[in-house]
């Protein structure tokens, strides 16, 4: 799985595959890329730090390769969120742990509000991911490395059972390095477990040592 990473992932996924009411397929660089620079130009996508490319720049950056591929979900037919999965070991995360087989990497946007919000979509969504990658995909880990100033994908990524296992400096920006495995993702999703987790303040992020903060760039995650 670590040396065709892309090409065993998108051979285990049809044309279009459904989960939760939401469908994923592969990116289209020709038809996604200009929904996708509007939606990297919002003020919330400011950790992707692709702000102000050019179509071209997006399309280098997102092209799938042997070690990463993006999809885009769609829901209510119209597309939704973006999410690339990476394969650790290829990527500067990798230097900070043991990366193991079957782990997954994850980078997720979500487009801006059209019309009213819709309470809870964006942890269906974190939920919907994590069962592509957990149970469709097979992996044994979903590993994250979310901006430690971007306070509300850590509320989602408890909620679906994400752990913090340690602060981290990326050269892009100070992160926290966390994972989750299918046991994991059911030990939340009890409706006892997940009121617990609703409750609870997230003090996991706040006791890890921060290391020093560096310029923000890479996922965000806008909360609706």
């Amino acid at each position: 799985m670590a040396s065709q990473f892309s090409s065993h992932c998108l051979t285990q996924l049809s044309a279009m595959t459904s989960i939760n009411g939401f469908q994923f397929r592969a990116l289209d660089l020709k038809q996604d890329i200009p929904t996708l620079q509007s939606w990297f130009n919002q003020d919330y996508a400011q950790f992707w730090g692709m702000q102000g490319l050019n179509l071209d720049a997006i399309k280098n950056l997102l092209a799938t390769t042997e070690h990463k591929f993006a999809l885009i979900g769609e829901w209510q037919a119209k597309a939704l969120f973006m999410v690339e999965l990476y394969d650790p070991a290829h990527d500067e995360v990798g230097q900070h742990y043991r990366v193991a087989p079957g782990d997954c990497g994850m980078h997720l946007i979500i487009a801006p509000p059209d019309g009213k919000p819709v309470s809870g979509l964006s942890l269906k969504v974190m939920d919907a991911i994590a069962q592509l990658v957990l149970e469709k995909l097979a992996f044994n880990r979903l590993v994250v490395e979310p901006d430690q100033l971007n306070s509300k994908i850590h509320r989602l990524n408890s909620l679906i059972g994400i752990s913090y296992e340690k602060a981290i400096q990326l050269s892009t920006k100070a992160a926290f390095l966390g994972f989750c495995t299918a046991a994991d993702r059911l030990r939340v999703s009890s409706p006892a477990s997940s009121t617990r987790l609703a409750q609870t303040t997230l003090a996991q992020p706040c006791s890890l040592k921060a290391p020093v903060t560096s310029p923000i760039t890479l996922s965000t995650l806008q909360v609706n």
